[in-house]
């Protein structure tokens, strides 16, 4: 009878060690599966194929991302989406420069009045693991040529990691960028050559018309289906035509301008909001490991239970020490992830202070006239509002024109609080009018452009 005994104990307890193992396996099967994946299929964003006309260079309009902040959650940061809506629409730009397929890409606070090409977005999803955005692209003529939904999840743990020599992988964002720029082209190959020709006729006329509708208006016609169409065209040496497109000539200079602002926010950001996507993925990767764990254990569970009633019979502590075991290996996991949050909300904190320009005042921008100046002050979006509807003024003034736009450099003054936002916010003192002396993109033309004799 005792060697009976001592066989089922033995037996048992090989049993529970058996299930033991198994659950650990498991659990770190789970844990390490993802581990390692890279981004080697990637898509590449077209280049310019030779001989590209230059009708098929239209000028590109980016306006900056609606930010998607749903009332109903509690997991979207609005600091992190509102820098999220210049920083993303920007890598956007970037890419369709790098393709050389464009002509002007410009980054842009708002509707413009006009332009070859709009390209408008929403951020339906953003968790450094995934990003989801609807991207529509419309052209002058208001015809539709992409209107869909793109997502992209971040392959690994390892996506976001650092060589030792502080350089940073490929962005695991790239890809949904390189597509969209791929899917305008192919958008584009759909299209006539006169067609496109025409669509730089009609965002002409929609310019001069926004600016002097009396004399502009009956040049174009909107369709039922709310496309725009040429009805006939003015003569080519018209005065009034020929002052619209210097006027359109300084509406570039003046967003050429603004871009300064949203290249210092793109650099400024550009480390933290790294930091923050790396720790955001990790952490969600961490709690679904903890998931498909939670599933494991409880099948290791019921084995361990079946298991246990002839450890207990024998007196086997080996049921518990196999529980035991399977309990560290979630408080270990727990552990992880409450570190991990301490990680992302410093690098929120980050992003959130670094971000405050999209949500302040940016650098004052100067507009000389021939006449007088102009200052512009507030948000890009103001800024780009206030300077719409003076370019109507300009217009309607026969002998006043832009000589000059260029952005004040500045010096911080105080530090206040925001009554709204309860966040620090930097006033500035103007200094002398001049360059910008802010960061920017070296492939910009000159902030401060020539006057048009």
């Amino acid at each position: 009878m005792g060697i009976g005994s001592s066989d089922t104990g033995r037996a048992s307890g090989h049993a529970l060690r058996l299930v033991a193992a198994v659950t650990l396996l498991l659990s770190a099967s789970v844990g390490c599966g993802t581990l390692g994946a890279r981004t080697a299929n990637a898509p590449s964003a077209l280049g310019a194929p030779d001989g590209l006309p230059d009708a098929a260079r239209l000028d590109v309009a980016v306006v900056a991302f609606d930010p998607g902040l749903p009332s109903e959650r509690d997991d979207v940061y609005p600091e992190i989406r509102q820098a999220e809506s210049a920083w993303l629409p920007l890598r956007l730009v970037k890419t369709l420069e790098k393709t050389e397929q464009w002509g002007a890409t410009r980054l842009v606070p708002a509707e413009p009045i006009a332009a070859d090409l709009v390209v408008t977005g929403e951020i339906l999803e953003s968790t450094g693991k995934e990003l989801m955005l609807h991207v529509v692209v419309r052209d002058a003529a208001g015809r539709v040529w992409l209107d869909k939904n793109y997502r992209t999840e971040v392959p690994s743990d390892m996506s976001y990691a650092v060589a030792g020599d502080g350089s940073r992988p490929f962005d695991p964002y790239q890809p949904m960028f390189n597509t969209i720029a791929n899917d305008m082209v192919a958008a584009r190959q759909k299209r006539k050559l006169e067609d496109l020709e025409r669509l730089r006729t009609i965002s002409e006329l929609k310019f001069a018309a926004d600016l002097s509708p009396e004399a502009f208006g009956g040049y174009l016609a909107t369709k039922r289906n709310g496309t725009v169409e040429v009805r006939r065209l003015p003569a080519v040496d018209d005065p009034m035509l020929e002052r619209t497109l210097e006027v359109r000539v300084r509406d570039d200079m003046f967003v050429d301008t603004l871009r300064v602002h949203y290249q210092k926010l793109y650099s400024d950001i550009d480390q933290s909001y790294w930091g923050w996507r790396e720790v955001s993925n990790q952490e969600l990767r961490a709690q679904e490991r903890i998931q498909k764990e939670q599933i494991v254990r409880g099948i290791g569970a019921a084995l361990l239970v079946a298991a246990a009633v002839g450890a207990a019979a024998s007196g086997s502590n080996g049921a518990y020490a196999a529980t035991g075991i399977a309990s560290a290996i979630a408080i270990q996991q727990v552990q992880k992830i409450e570190e991990l949050q301490g990680q992302k909300r410093m690098h929120q904190e980050g992003v959130s202070e670094l971000s405050r320009s999209l949500q302040t005042e940016v650098a004052p921008v100067v507009v000389e006239l021939q006449s007088s100046s102009v200052r512009l002050t507030g948000t890009a979006e103001a800024q780009y509002e206030e300077w719409q509807r003076l370019l109507r003024d300009i217009y309607r003034a026969e002998n006043d024109i832009v000589s000059d736009v260029y952005m004040v450099p500045r010096q911080p003054r105080e530090e206040v609080v925001l009554a709204d936002a309860e966040l620090p916010a930097i006033v500035f003192e103007a200094d002398e009018p001049g360059a910008s002396g802010l960061p920017r993109d070296p492939t910009l033309p000159p902030v401060i452009s020539p006057a048009v004799p």
